[in-house]
């Protein structure tokens, strides 16, 4: 499971105007997450836009992904769907295209029972051939008790969890409890936080643009510099903060595409950003720009 700690991107997914796969956009996407400097890629989650794709187009992103990642990353499938049936397909594709791990947000819209839900996630775990990380995101599903999360943790193949919460304490305790377990921070406003509370790694949307910012956060915390952390988080959160405000995902897109990779709009019901969204954007985006250059020397 230390091979699965790090950095990872949640992969965005590239379209063209006519909201299509821009499938030719993935491969220098990935290049660029390479790049960066981060351990990985998850792919076919929020990020990617996944519930807003059909199966089939969910599987492709995996083959294509993994296509092109061509062993420089590794690789954690998001297989995360209503129906178990769908899950069990997804995880399959990913099996096929070489993928390291899977993940699955927990069944959601209809209010399943609880057992529904665990017997969910053992199904899951039964069927795959890759280990499974659980996905615990309350804002969007139900989430987990504590009690319910060292149960899950505790059942064969699964190995972790992506934990998409500010409750830094159930992090902690999860961490306490199951000190096997693999834990990744989820928000990447509070990524010095979770590794300041024992994450082993970080999943996150804005990595895809400035992942290279959270690799050195992590750096400094495992040296001990904290400062240095603090500054660093404080970098990215300036951006996190315009992009709440001018909408996460088109925003991303918008600041890979300032940096010269091409990812294209949003599928609808995403909006498109405007030229002042843009302008914003470069805005907020300069003294992350400028620390790159300063740092690694990119040009």
């Amino acid at each position: 499971m230390a091979k699965l700690e790090g950095i990872y991107s949640a992969l965005l997914t590239p379209f063209c105007e006519d909201e299509i796969i821009d499938r030719q956009a993935i491969g220098p996407l990935v290049d660029f997450q390479v790049r960066l400097g981060v351990d990985g890629v998850y792919v076919g989650g929020s990020s990617g836009e996944a519930m807003l794709q059909s199966l089939d187009e969910r599987a492709a992103c995996l083959a294509d992904v993994a296509d092109a990642a061509r062993g420089r990353l590794k690789l954690i499938a998001h297989v995360g769907t209503i129906a178990t049936r769908d899950a069990l397909q997804l995880s399959e594709h990913a099996a096929k295209a070489g993928y390291q791990a899977i993940s699955a947000i927990p069944p959601f819209y209809y209010d399943f029972s609880r057992s529904e839900v665990m017997a969910h996630y053992r199904a899951l775990a039964n069927a795959s051939s890759l280990p499974l990380i659980v996905y615990n995101f309350p804002a969007r599903t139900s989430g987990f008790t504590l009690p319910e999360l060292v149960e899950l943790l505790a059942y064969p193949n699964i190995i972790g969890i992506k934990h998409t919460s500010s409750d830094m304490f159930q992090l902690e305790c999860i961490r306490h409890a199951v000190p096997d377990a693999l834990v990744y921070n989820g928000y990447d406003e509070m990524c010095l936080a979770g590794f300041a509370m024992g994450a082993q790694g970080a999943i996150g949307t804005t990595y895809n643009f400035m992942g290279d910012v959270f690799v050195a956060l992590r750096t400094a915390v495992a040296k001990g510099r904290i400062e240095e952390a603090r500054k660093l988080q404080t970098m990215a959160n300036r951006v996190i903060q315009m992009l709440i405000k001018v909408g996460v995902m088109p925003g991303s897109k918008a600041l890979l595409d300032i940096m010269g990779v091409n990812c294209g709009p949003s599928r609808r019901p995403f909006r498109k950003t405007e030229p002042s969204d843009i302008a914003a954007l470069r805005e907020a985006i300069a003294p992350v720009l400028t620390w790159r250059e300063e740092s690694a020397g990119w040009t």
